[in-house]
């Protein structure tokens, strides 16, 4: 196209545009007039009304954003008297809804090619019905595995320590322990990650047990699977789904182990367990980090002890190595520092193994 005919278009387009503007410009005076007028009464509700039929006209057309602004104003949605958001969602009913189910109605569509999620209708629900742990991070394995496996170690304990056991994680204390999470970082930090962790110690301890009690055969293996079990019971209380895990106040102003060995002495007297297994499985509780600069006020000093802190401290690191290593690109062997394990990692390629 040569220059003469680009010149052309160009003002017949200008033409056209002013000849639109002569048709309309009364009305398009008299909204100006109409909005100052408006600015100068100071009205927030009003201003707010004119600021979402200005944000939503991009989004729909004109007609449809003054509609969807007159409605939210005749429901009272819109902010009033210098108030920061809608009274519908001050920061007390936001607080109570916390850890809560709620369930929403609407619509997925597609708006100029990007997915658009449409909501009619919102409503708290039954946490009995619909659980939080199932729709927030939880562990990969299954929880009725993770049960089974827990009951199963329960069982193959002697006939005290199983009746114990039986009696620290029944009703709502075994609930709990199965919902929640084991940190609120680092490892197993998600829903029934703390069945799973403790689950997977209490394996590993057993194996170690029962190999090395052919070497001492005084190790008593129900010490080690009840220790193991307990080992971490104090987290029900230290750490909550809300829905994310979320360290509570006791749990940070007391920390797991001494919340832990509290609640294992009220319950050994309750159950009138024998003094000298209450001794011992608090002490396996008490010294299960291994070591005082890792939060044990105590360290392990028996056979038992020693195989619970082993086991739970290599449940640590194997975890700490799967997520250091589990996203490196193909051709990268060696993980990105981890702080908290104080090393990096080492995935060997098949051909390095």
């Amino acid at each position: 196209m040569d220059e003469q005919r680009r010149y052309s278009l160009c003002m017949a387009g200008i033409k056209d545009l002013a000849g639109a503007y002569e048709r309309v410009s009364a009305i398009i005076q008299a909204r100006l007039a109409d909005f100052k007028a408006l600015y100068a009464t100071r009205d927030d509700e009003a201003l707010f009304a004119e600021m979402c039929f200005c944000v939503c006209t991009p989004q729909t057309n004109a007609h449809r954003a003054w509609d969807a602004a007159a409605l939210l104003k005749k429901r009272g949605l819109l902010a009033r008297g210098g108030e920061a958001r809608p009274a519908l969602l001050n920061e007390s009913a936001i607080a109570e809804l916390r850890g809560r189910v709620v369930g929403v109605t609407g619509k997925t569509v597609d708006f100029r090619g990007q997915v658009q999620h449409n909501f009619n209708s919102i409503s708290l629900l039954d946490p009995a019905k619909y659980p939080p742990a199932q729709y927030v991070a939880h562990s990969a394995v299954p929880l009725p595995v993770l049960r089974s496996r827990f009951d199963s170690l329960v069982d193959g304990c002697r006939e005290d320590i199983r009746g114990f056991l039986r009696f620290v994680f029944d009703g709502e204390r075994g609930k709990a322990f199965s919902e929640a999470p084991a940190a609120v970082t680092n490892h197993h930090a998600y829903a029934h990650g703390l069945l799973e962790h403790t689950v997977t110690v209490t394996e590993s301890a057993r194996a170690m047990a029962l190999q090395y009690k052919t070497v001492y055969p005084e190790l008593d293996v129900s010490v080690v699977v009840a220790g193991a079990l307990l080992h971490d019971l104090g987290k029900i209380t230290s750490y909550a789904m809300t829905p994310a895990p979320e360290i509570t106040l006791p749990g940070a102003a007391l920390d797991h182990i001494a919340i832990g060995y509290a609640e294992f002495t009220r319950l050994a007297g309750e159950a009138n367990l024998p003094r000298d297994a209450a001794i011992h499985l608090g002490h396996i509780i008490l010294s299960h980090h291994g070591h005082k600069e890792f939060g044990s006020p105590v360290v392990p000093s028996t056979l038992e002890a020693l195989i619970v802190a082993s086991a739970d401290a290599l449940d640590f690191l194997l975890f700490c190595w799967k997520d250091a290593t589990g996203d490196m690109p193909a051709g990268q062997s060696v993980s990105a520092f981890s702080h908290v394990a104080q090393r990096r990692f080492w995935r060997p390629e098949p051909g390095e193994r």
